[in-house]
Order: C-alpha cells, then structure tokens, then sequence
C-alpha cells in the first residue's frame, strides 16, 4: 500500500513545473504509472493565483490585479509491457486577468517510460526507476498569438517540445523518498501576431527541470512535500520584433496529501508555492491548490 501511495506522490508533484501560461511555463511532469498497475486514470482540478512578478534582473513586482487560472486535466496511462508503458495528457485551462477571460483546451502531451531499475528483489538502497520520452503539442494559444490585451487566451507555451527524463523512487517503512530530472528542447515557430504588427519567429532553446522529495505514511494517509527548480533558456524573437529574451528560472515547494479510498482509488490534495524559496528570473509566481481522483486497475 505504501508504494501505492508513494506514486501519488510523483505523479502530482507534477506542479514542480507548474507556471503561469503568460510566462512560458515549464515542460509538465507526464502520466506515468509508478505502482505495480496495468492502467490508471486521473482527474484533477487546479486554481492558481499569480501573486508576483520577477523580472529579468531578479526584481520583484507585487501584483495586487486578479491574475487566476483554473485547469481541469484527465491524465491516463496504460502497460504496453512489463516494462513499457503509454501516458496522455489532456488539460482544459480557464485565465483570468482583470476583467477578461478565456476557456480552452491547453496543450497536450503524450509519451512512453520504460522500468529501467525494477524492483525485482529487495534492497536496502536500490531504487525503483523509470525513464520516459515525451512530447508536448502546441494545441492552446501561446502569448505570441495572443488576441487579448492581458494575454488571457494564452493557455500554453506555443511550442513542439520533446522532453526525456527519468523518476526514481524508493520506501523505507513508513517514510518515502523520490527524484526526479529532465532535459526538452522546444523547437523553432512563426507567429501572426497583429500586436507585434506582423509575423515574428520565436526561437526557443533547452529547458531542465529537477526535483527531490518524501514522506511519511499511517495507514491510508500520506504526507508529503517536495521542492522542485525549472529552467528555461531565453525565446529570442525576430521579424516585425526583435528581441533576445531572458532566461527564465523559478523553484516550486509543494506540500501534498493522499488518502487511500481503496485498492484502486485515492484523493490527492496539494499546495504548490512559488514564492517561498530560490532567485526567480523572468517570472510570473503563482500559488496553486489541486484536488484529483485516481482510478487504478491492477495488473
């Protein structure tokens, strides 16, 4: 049950990388099955708050407006193997900033991870790991195609990107430790962009993001935190603008608890902050409640 519960824990410190959608985001944790199930099925909710603004030199700037976005994200996975495995990633983002919003489908991501490090004996230090490929599809608006003057229509990054990382866990007892890293490369598109007063190309780099965290587990009860940091190299823009960009950093603290409502199911409720520790650049900072529902088949 432990371990069941302990794959919770991954999958939803998938806010490590959570961001506003007018800054560019990171590269979203995928849907991976991290138990010892066929199949798993995830429906979450997310309300965030952006509460601060970093600039490129690292200054801050409070934001006092009503800057909210609110997804709602069905994440499934399936075995295609003993060691191969398939995950989807849908979300619906709703943005507000002032007094415009806008509803719509975010970008969507798909991908494979492979057990490298099975857990086929007991160990006392040998942790179970998975490596994955993913690939993010640029199905939202981004803030380069934006029609709103607050770029609310903005629900993604506006990019193809393709990610490969690798998750590593392991249960001591009742604690619980787990890791994770990645490395994606988002590639090169044009933009229509009647604001920029014409076609701009954004030219983006590599991204990389890293996260380590535990827990302690009584019965159907876990508790959890994690403290994640992302990296994005600087979008240089050309054609009716001109810019270099800047790099674009954050870290994200994440408090998490997950409840067990049977063999199969589970409630997860966490707290992601982004405010609280690191030296943000070029940022939007937000504060971020999620509440899902897992349905697991087992093998």
């Amino acid at each position: 049950m432990i371990q069941v519960l302990f794959a919770f824990v991954i999958l939803f410190s998938s806010l490590q990388t959570y961001a506003a959608s007018c800054c560019g985001g990171g590269f979203a944790f995928p849907a991976l099955i991290l138990g010892d199930d066929k199949a798993q099925v995830t429906a979450s909710y997310s309300y965030g708050q952006v509460t601060d603004d970093v600039l490129a030199n690292g200054k801050w700037l409070h934001r006092d407006d009503d800057n909210q976005s609110q997804t709602y994200k069905i994440e499934a996975a399936m075995l295609l193997s003993d060691a191969w495995q398939a995950g989807l990633t849908v979300p619906v983002v709703y943005r507000k900033v002032a007094n415009e919003n806008s509803t719509g489908l975010g970008d969507v991501s798909g991908g494979v991870g492979y057990e490298f490090l099975p857990e086929l004996s007991y160990s006392a230090w040998k942790p179970k790991g998975i490596a994955y490929l993913q690939i993010t599809l640029p199905t939202s608006p981004s803030v380069y195609d934006s029609d709103n003057i607050f770029a609310t229509d903005s629900r993604g990054r506006g990019f193809f990107t393709v990610g490969s990382g690798a998750v590593f866990t392991k249960v001591f007892g009742r604690w619980d430790a787990n890791a994770s890293a990645e490395l994606h490369k988002s590639f090169e598109r044009e933009f229509d962009n009647a604001g920029a007063g014409g076609k701009i190309t954004a030219t983006p780099g590599w991204g990389h993001s890293f996260t380590v965290g535990g827990g302690w587990s009584y019965g159907d009860l876990r508790l959890g935190s994690s403290l994640s940091s992302m990296s994005e190299d600087a979008i240089r823009i050309s054609g009716a603008q001109s810019s270099n960009g800047s790099i674009q950093k954050n870290m994200t603290w994440s408090m998490i608890a997950n409840y067990m409502l049977g063999l199969e199911s589970a409630l997860t409720l966490s707290y992601a902050d982004q405010t609280l520790f690191g030296a943000p650049e070029n940022s939007s900072l937000s504060k971020t409640v999620t509440l899902s529902y897992q349905q697991r088949w087992q093998r």
